[in-house]
């Protein structure tokens, strides 16, 4: 009852202060915070000290007349000063936070300046977040105070937040390079960015094991569900709400990050940087922040190449959106090919014709016009090169080109005269080249370059049809009842050693000629694989080992290719296939990525009981000579995750949930045995582990010959990372 009373009572002291700002009276000094200390101060030095205590108890005190006797008799009772005006401040604090709703914009204000000072006692916290929540803007004033402080910043609403963000670059910079970071490192983001077998034709997904039945695939998750299962691509979202101007200084980062890399190669922390600029802007599109996205130059090429890639194909129809897409572009480069006239050729359109026609598609309202960036013109090209960088988004477009460049060796056709193909050919020479762009400050959407059309594409061109003779060939016999005649593949042949003099010099015709790799392996034709591995292996060996990151994706897939070869007994451990991809191009590749080692491992793994514990010891001494850098680079990314995993109270990136928080088995990276490994999770939770020694430690419990005698190094790198 007592309590009842004190309560209803009209407090004075720290309640005081905040509801003299609603009722307009002048607020009693308090004995809180720096304001409170400064009344004390300046009291003490002012007054003997006797009337100096007199003075603050009867200035701080209560001041309803019925709470003096009603606190002596909470005295009487055991309850303590404290608890008892803890209990008025939770009262004024209920009464105040409930008039809030109703307030004017103008009083919001008065009482944000009457409480603000005590925004950093936890006690008082409560009414001016309230007041922050509601007014907007706030004043950039207080914005300035909260920017300052670290932990109380992760308290305040997010609407304020976003605010504050907008008023200081700097700090957005700081809270989202952690994000953007820990994106780059997120296994799924890993494993879209090495998996070039994302958009195979579906013909080709599965090798057939003896007996006729299908190898398995895993099935992998769509895009939307990608996003939605990224913490650090919700967390990105949040951020940005409805910000235009914190989605612009996310992007801009994202973009300043793969521009000032170091590595003189894309490789897979560049490659994911893309992924992140057109995945964050479909993200917001997946919450329907449609306003924001419309905005965004890019946004209908990003749509649009998502469709895609959940048809995993790219038809005739979104061919024809992705030319209206950048017709205007294509009218500026005719300008600058007419001013510069004097190089010559024949300048090749980018329409893509159907049935006689450009079919002007609905869906392709909105296309991009004059660049927004009047000093920068067409500016907005590194966006959309961005965006096609994206690994997923990347692949789909040169499989789409290995479709066309088949069809034209088929019809014996030049390359150049396949519209589709060269429409494809200049989509992908922007994404590779807008780096360059944002150095160099130039931004064209380039002809299609006459060494691919003229040179590349039909040597590649002859190789294909050497291929589809085989096949024929094969077919013909088999339909007589025979076999044909086991082919030699002839390292000798011009155009294979065309193509490895080539491959060095540009990374298109590299990831072209990988893909196409791949896919003859996938379709069994080792000959052609054979022959396109010798180049690709004569190129490696012309290029620098700086260039090693580029070719993670390759060797990751290329291991998971094997493997199925090699299971299903298409392929020997003593076959020229074997040797030309292991000896000579995928121990190598250890150094590329933790991933492509663990990959390149399981492969080893698989053919353990084919090989003798010598080799087998030699190929694991190879290995961990090999993946040095690696190893070290994963390790000092765990220290990374873990040290910001403990900052600001949500500030910083943590991967310690990663993808299990969000229902999905993600957590370990996909091996070609069928499913995700967990010696990646394991890892995860070590800072002291490299990723890979799980893997390791499962050839001397699988492989009883391997002895420390016989395999110094596999025990001596064991014994290392256990007492580490």
């Amino acid at each position: 009852m007592a309590s009842q009373a004190l309560s209803g009572a009209a407090p004075g002291g720290a309640a005081s202060g905040m509801q003299g700002a609603d009722s307009g009276a002048p607020a009693p000094p308090v004995l809180v915070g720096n304001v409170g200390q400064e009344y004390v101060q300046s009291t003490l030095t002012t007054m003997d000290p006797l009337s100096a205590i007199q003075d603050i108890q009867a200035q701080s005190s209560l001041q309803d007349p019925r709470c003096r006797p009603l606190i002596g008799l909470l005295d009487q009772l055991g309850i303590t000063r404290a608890e008892s005006h803890r209990h008025v401040l939770q009262a004024a604090t209920r009464e105040l936070l409930a008039r809030i709703d109703g307030m004017q914009p103008d009083r919001l204000l008065q009482l944000l300046e009457a409480s603000f000072p005590y925004i950093g006692i936890a006690d008082l916290r409560a009414v001016p977040l309230a007041v922050l929540s509601r007014l907007h803007p706030v004043p950039a004033s207080f914005l300035k105070q909260l920017a300052t402080d670290k932990e109380l910043f992760w308290d305040l609403p997010v609407g304020v937040q976003r605010q504050v963000w907008e008023l200081d670059k700097k700090l957005l910079q700081a809270h989202v390079l952690p994000l953007v970071v820990g994106y780059t490192w997120e296994v799924a983001t890993a494993m879209r960015g090495l998996d070039m077998d994302e958009s195979l034709p579906q013909d080709l997904l599965q090798v057939a094991a003896p007996g006729g039945r299908p190898l398995p695939r895993m099935a992998q998750p769509g895009r939307k569900m990608l996003r939605s299962g990224s913490s650090a691509l919700q967390r990105l979202t949040r951020m940005v709400g409805r910000s235009r101007q914190i989605y612009k200084g996310i992007v801009e980062l994202c973009m300043l990050r793969y521009r000032d890399s170091e590595s003189l190669y894309v490789g897979m922390p560049e490659a994911a940087l893309c992924a992140l600029r057109s995945q964050l802007l479909m993200a917001l599109h997946d919450l329907g922040e449609t306003e924001l996205c419309t905005k965004e130059s890019c946004h209908k090429l990003a749509w649009t190449l998502d469709a895609c890639l959940k048809d995993r194909k790219l038809d005739a129809r979104r061919l024809r959106e992705l030319a209206n897409f950048f017709q205007p572009y294509e009218v500026a480069e005719a300008r600058h090919a007419a001013r510069a006239s004097h190089r010559g050729g024949t300048r090749i359109t980018i329409r893509v014709h159907s049935r006689g026609a450009v079919d002007d598609d609905a869906e392709s309202a909105g296309a991009p016009g004059a660049s927004a960036h009047g000093e920068e013109p067409h500016r907005e090209l590194v966006d959309a090169g961005m965006v096609l960088r994206d690994p997923s988004t990347f692949h789909l477009l040169i499989h789409h080109v290995i479709r066309r460049l088949e069809a034209a060796t088929e019809a014996e056709a030049l390359p150049k005269d396949d519209q589709e193909l060269v429409l494809t050919t200049r989509l992908l020479q922007l994404a590779v080249g807008c780096r360059a762009m944002m150095r160099e400050r130039r931004y064209r959407f380039a002809e299609a370059s006459p060494e691919l059309l003229t040179t590349f594409y039909p040597t590649l061109s002859a190789i294909m049809l050497d291929a589809m003779l085989r096949q024929a060939e094969s077919e013909e016999a088999a339909a007589e009842g025979g076999e044909a005649e086991a082919a030699e593949p002839d390292f000798e042949d011009a155009n294979v050693e065309q193509l490895s003099q080539l491959l060095p010099k540009d990374e298109l015709t590299r990831k072209i000629t990988q893909v196409y790799l791949l896919e003859r392996l996938a379709a069994k034709d080792l000959v052609t694989g054979k022959l396109l591995l010798h180049a690709m292996a004569l190129a490696m060996e012309r290029m620098s080992d700086k260039s090693i990151p580029e070719f993670a994706p390759f060797g990751y897939t290329l291991a998971v290719r094997l493997a199925i070869l090699l299971k299903s007994r298409a392929m020997e451990v003593k076959d020229s296939l074997w040797q030309l991809a292991v000896d000579r191009v995928l121990v190598k590749l250890v150094d590329s990525e933790t991933q492509t080692h663990e990959e390149i491992l399981r492969l080893l793994l698989a053919a353990a009981p084919r090989l003798d514990a010598m080799e087998l010891s030699n190929y694991l001494t190879r290995t961990l000579n090999q993946s040095k850098k690696s190893r070290k680079r994963f390790k000092k990314r765990k220290l990374f995750e873990a040290f910001e995993g403990t900052e600001g109270g949500g500030g910083g990136y943590s991967s310690a949930g990663g993808y299990a928080s969000a229902g999905g088995d993600w957590g370990g990276g996909y091996s070609s045995a069928g499913g995700y490994g967990s010696a990646r999770g394991a890892a995860a939770a070590d800072t002291s582990a490299d990723g890979v020694r799980a893997t390791y430690a499962l050839f001397a419990k699988s492989k009883l010959e391997l002895t420390p005698a016989l395999a110094p190094k596999l025990f001596e790198y064991l014994g290392e990372t256990a007492e580490g």
